[in-house]
């Protein structure tokens, strides 16, 4: 049977069962195993959340049935526990297996609200003709027949089909989704198929908005486009748009519960000619004042200097940004730094990505410059040069309350990158955090870490 310990009887010394482990109280055990089973999203250091790393596949590394593996104690542990099983990451590939385990996982999860990850295969397609008409998934229909059964229990999910929405999935009524709080759907992966499910997508979308708990949504560019008039954009706290920075700011004033707010630029997605085209000029953005938002993610491909100057965020507590080809369309740093200011909010967190060095370094090292950045707490930087490095060694008067900084992909002579951290540390006292990833490792570099590390930093490299 499926999470059977062994087939032989289990043993249990005396020297083992006075160990620490065997005298937790359940209540500990369940949280300690409830924990392990989670893991940061780490490719975004700002918005860290908490995403299930329980799968669904048989030998998947920390699953619940691999707990209840190594002793009859954890066994009867997990068992006991629909909390642990109330994570689901379902791969619907062409494995019939996927349904049957599903239907183990979703009967241990008792009544537990479900946080569903749901990604369908594209089948194993091995000839031109598949690449073009890709078959539908057989296994799909058994899967989303399981899941559908228990939508009353649905309060997170993350949907992605690969062709088509599941016929099960559309003709959902909204009395269905009795504790929905939040949803991500995409209506296809194949994205070489015509779209032509606006109609399901409406259906669903209208369903979702039913739950009277529902907040959250991350939603396809195609649906928003043709309905941005009829989302209850005023009960959303959190969204996810790709939409034209027009239609975003006709939309704002109505989200005054937002709290965080994920933006994306279609022309840092799509191709131009991908994209419906608008007649006549932009109309020029209106002002607004969002008085909820404490995160705000942007990816953009156009200067975003005419959303800053037309935003006031009182609350605003983190930003992540990231623009591509910044050497075309480059923005004012003072934009944003007068941004900040106009807001009055205390900015804690910044992530930075401006793919075009040395404009995008610049940039950077003029807004960390500016006296509006120095509540800043955590800084994550990806492109990092000796120019940055020369900024940050300037003393203590360069973001004096920095604790965090995350570099990913910096490029620095050899023992630089130590100096800078070696530097920040002796002129901030709090600064015990240092993240470096994809780097050059530099011998010189991983020597004075193994100093810093001796003085009590936390360093990975």
């Amino acid at each position: 049977m499926i999470g059977d310990a062994s087939s032989s009887s289990y043993y249990q010394d005396s020297s083992t069962s006075r160990a620490p482990i065997y005298r937790l109280p359940y209540e500990i055990l369940l949280e300690i195993f409830s924990t392990e089973l989670q893991d940061r999203y780490s490719g975004d250091r700002l918005f860290q959340r908490r995403l299930p790393r329980r799968s669904l596949t048989l030998g998947k590394k920390l699953d619940p049935i691999l707990l209840g593996q190594v002793c009859k104690q954890w066994r009867d542990t997990t068992l006991s526990s629909p909390l642990l099983w109330s994570s689901l990451s379902v791969l619907c590939n062409l494995k019939p297996q996927t349904a049957e385990l599903l239907a183990i996982w979703l009967e241990r999860s008792g009544e537990q609200p479900l946080t569903i990850n749901f990604i369908e295969s594209l089948c194993d397609l091995k000839t031109d003709d598949e690449w073009f008409n890709p078959p539908l998934n057989p296994v799909t229909d058994k899967v989303m027949s399981l899941l559908t059964a228990h939508a009353h229990r649905w309060k997170t999910i993350d949907f992605e089909f690969s062709l088509q929405i599941s016929p099960l999935l559309a003709n959902m009524s909204a009395k269905s989704f009795k504790i929905l709080e939040s949803a991500k759907l995409r209506s296809r992966r194949a994205t070489n198929v015509r779209f032509d499910g606006l109609p399901p997508l409406v259906k669903v979308w209208d369903a979702f908005h039913g739950s009277p708990s529902f907040h959250s949504a991350d939603y396809e560019m195609e649906y928003v486009n043709h309905k941005l008039r009829d989302i209850p954009w005023s009960r959303l706290t959190s969204v996810d748009l790709t939409i034209s920075m027009e239609d975003l700011f006709e939309v704002l004033p109505l989200c005054e519960n937002l709290v965080e707010l994920h933006y994306t630029d279609p022309l840092a997605r799509y191709a131009a000619r991908a994209l419906p085209q608008k007649n006549g000029l932009p109309k020029p953005l209106s002002h607004v004042v969002l008085p909820a938002l404490r995160r705000l993610s942007m990816v953009s491909t156009l200067s975003p200097d005419e959303a800053f100057q037309n935003l006031t965020l009182p609350l605003l507590h983190s930003v992540q940004f990231r623009q591509n080809n910044v050497w075309i369309a480059q923005p004012d740093p003072f934009s944003f730094t007068n941004f900040l200011t106009r807001s009055g909010c205390q900015l804690k967190k910044y992530s930075y990505e401006a793919l075009g060095n040395p404009v995008g370094e610049e940039i950077l090292c003029e807004i960390l410059a500016s006296p509006s950045m120095s509540y800043l707490v955590e800084l994550s930087v990806e492109g990092a040069t000796e120019k940055f490095a020369e900024m940050m060694t300037k003393g203590s008067t360069i973001l004096p309350e920095l604790e965090t900084l995350t570099l990913v992909r910096c490029s620095m002579m050899p023992g630089e990158l130590g100096q800078m951290v070696s530097s920040l540390r002796r002129g901030h006292e709090q600064f015990l955090f240092f993240n470096a990833e994809y780097w050059n490792r530099h011998e010189a570099d991983r020597k004075i870490f193994t100093q810093l590390r001796d003085e009590g930093m936390v360093i990975k490299d």
